[in-house]
């Protein structure tokens, strides 16, 4: 593990910052606290007072409607700033919110006591409609991907890039053992078990952890779809886009239940954060997936983003391979810190070449992990954003 010193000049500008924050990046992944390394931790080690607040109440408020929870959620929230900043006057409101998860006004009201606020949100590539409305009430909006920026202009709002990263007190190299050829660690989503099929196919051994890799083959899902996909086709004949939908629901559903009876063996459940870090670790190549569907619907067209796992993984000094993307580019030098494909045939062909060659994957390991180290830390970020907003 490495150690991230703190420079005095930041000592110096030490601020009191009220965050609003979730734990964990997947609620399927109990007791996961990704997000609570990644930007609470980074913060008190810079220096900062930091007061949290765990927003899990208001996520649960959006998923259910509950305008009562929102409520009692936005009260305590105020009531947590009012307190604090009575004591003492707070530097700047950190969100990660969305939509649906307080009351818009409560914004309002921390901003008329002179406190920047921010919005942190990701995956707007696709699911820009989860910030819309409340975007219009920050100071700054910051989003993790590039091309979002598009968005935020769209409704004419104030945004910053401010691309993810990895905490590396959190994410480190460990000294383990290889266990695995091949791995991956994620949801089963998009196009990831075409990809993971086509590898297994050609032989080659590949371990995929995560969330619906296990699909059941007896599954009732299929039933649903299909009853809705006969019922567009029928009753909505004239609704082009319903009938695509589930179109895309029910090839989906099969082509994922088609791959968990074709390789029960390599898929596994998910994994704890301790799990996914000596992942990278513990295996020869690790594997990163960039394609998401608009708006989470497999009928819409397929966009490509990049993803906590692009920092993790080099952080973690994992011989990685991902998709190509402008953005990624930026990030790390493709070929020489990062390995990257634009299809199926270029992933197996670079898979293949990689696991016979050690010695290279060693030179593409160190040059990731250093580059990661040097620009793609939270701490590096959170500093590069006091810099534009405290200028």
């Amino acid at each position: 593990m490495v150690s991230f010193n703190v420079g005095s000049s930041e000592k110096r500008k030490m601020m009191r910052i009220l965050l609003a924050i979730q734990n964990n990046t997947n609620s399927a992944v109990k007791d996961s606290n990704t997000w609570y390394r990644n930007l609470y931790e980074p913060l008190i080690e810079l220096g900062h007072e930091v007061i949290l607040f765990n927003t899990n109440d208001a996520i649960l408020a959006r998923r259910t409607n509950s305008k009562r929870l929102k409520e009692k959620v936005s009260e305590n929230l105020l009531a947590l700033f009012n307190r604090e900043n009575n004591k003492k006057h707070i530097d700047l409101f950190f969100g990660y919110l969305t939509d649906g998860m307080i009351d818009f006004n409560l914004i309002s009201e921390i901003r008329k006591k002179e406190v920047i606020t921010t919005n942190f949100s990701c995956n707007n590539i696709h699911q820009f409609y989860l910030v819309k409305e409340i975007a219009k009430y920050f100071d700054y909006n910051l989003y993790s991907e590039k091309d979002a920026k598009k968005h935020f202009d769209s409704i004419s709002v104030r945004s910053l890039w401010w691309p993810m990263a990895s905490n590396p007190k959190y994410f480190y190299p460990k000294r383990l053992k290889k266990k695995y050829s091949v791995t991956f660690v994620g949801s089963n989503y998009s196009l990831r078990a075409k990809y993971i099929y086509y590898l297994l196919e050609n032989n080659v051994n590949v371990e995929v952890f995560g969330p619906g890799w296990k699909y059941a083959a007896n599954t009732k899902n299929r039933a649903f779809f299909k009853r809705y996909y006969l019922l567009t086709k029928s009753v909505l004949s004239n609704d082009i886009n319903l009938q695509a939908k589930y179109s895309g629901l029910l090839f989906e559903h099969d082509f994922k239940r088609k791959l968990a009876n074709s390789f029960p063996n390599n898929l596994n459940d998910i994994v704890s954060d301790e799990k996914l870090i000596n992942l990278y670790s513990e295996s020869e190549i690790s594997l990163g997936f960039l394609e998401v569907y608009n708006q989470h619907d497999p009928s819409n067209n397929i966009l490509k983003h990049m993803h906590l796992r692009d920092f993790e993984a080099p952080m973690c000094r994992a011989f990685y391979i991902t998709g190509y993307s402008d953005e990624l580019a930026e990030m790390f030098i493709p070929e020489k810190e990062v390995i990257t494909y634009r299809d199926n045939y270029e992933l197996l062909e670079k898979v293949r070449y990689y696991l016979k060659n050690q010695n290279q994957q060693e030179i593409i390991r160190e040059a990731g992990y250093q580059r990661a180290l040097r620009e793609h830390t939270y701490q590096k970020r959170f500093q590069d954003l006091f810099h534009m907003i405290f200028k």
